[in-house]
């Protein structure tokens, strides 16, 4: 079995002396993988007649933001020319009509966060969204969870130059906050994200996500969790 870097008690101090929690989104707060893994498929079946796969998407896609994956990817395949921004107005057509089909049955918040979130709500900590995905679609998810009252803002692809792999975005929010990467701890699931948290100096936990992620959660995250029960 792996083993997390540091000791549980270790990961236990570092949540309780940190004053902000910055978090990924998809994967971490809520897991929408498969729903984003079926909307790039009837993107790219419809647009170029590519047959994209899972691991498609954990190769180019995952935690990254779109654009700089969706162009390396369409370059393998021979397709030079295309408009990022007809693909992804296509892929939140698809994905929204997917979550209005299967929201119920096939979109859920990682085990533990309600609880997480419910036990530090009077301790003064404040929690951001560190995220590739769009703004008004986090904030769309996390109110249907009913969880959006406990996040300060959310960091979206807009805000940034550089997306995730590179530390601009975590940099951009500990900006925003005041605070040091000594006062942070990240909470991540994919491997682009894991890279821009610790390129950017945070203390780590990551977010165990349906097993997918475990043969490099261990070696780039501090601590892994399969619930944030674990560290309360």
């Amino acid at each position: 079995m792996k083993k997390s870097r540091v000791e549980l008690e270790q990961a236990k101090e570092r949540v309780l002396n940190s004053k902000v929690f910055l978090f990924d989104f998809d994967g971490t707060l809520v897991n929408l993988d498969k729903l984003n893994v079926d909307a790039f498929a009837l993107v790219f079946k419809d647009m170029f007649n590519l047959e994209f796969t899972r691991e498609d998407f954990m190769k180019y896609i995952s935690g990254r933001g779109s654009e700089n994956g969706l162009r390396e990817y369409l370059g393998v395949h021979g397709v030079e020319e295309f408009s990022s921004k007809e693909l992804n107005d296509q892929f939140y057509v698809h994905k929204n009509r997917l979550i209005e089909e299967k929201l119920e049955e096939e979109v859920y918040l990682l085990p533990g966060i309600k609880e997480f979130l419910e036990h530090f709500k009077e301790s003064g900590k404040r929690n951001i969204v560190v995220t590739s995905s769009r703004r008004e679609h986090v904030e769309r998810m996390l109110t249907h969870f009913g969880v959006y009252h406990h996040f300060e803002i959310v960091f979206d692809r807009y805000n940034v130059v550089k997306g995730k792999p590179d530390p601009e975005p975590f940099e951009k929010a500990m900006e925003y906050a005041k605070v040091n990467s000594n006062e942070c701890i990240a909470f991540e699931d994919s491997f682009y994200g894991l890279q821009s948290s610790k390129g950017a100096n945070l203390f780590t936990i990551g977010v165990l996500n349906d097993g997918w992620n475990e043969d490099f959660v261990y070696d780039l995250a501090d601590f892994v969790i399969e619930s944030y029960t674990d560290i309360l």
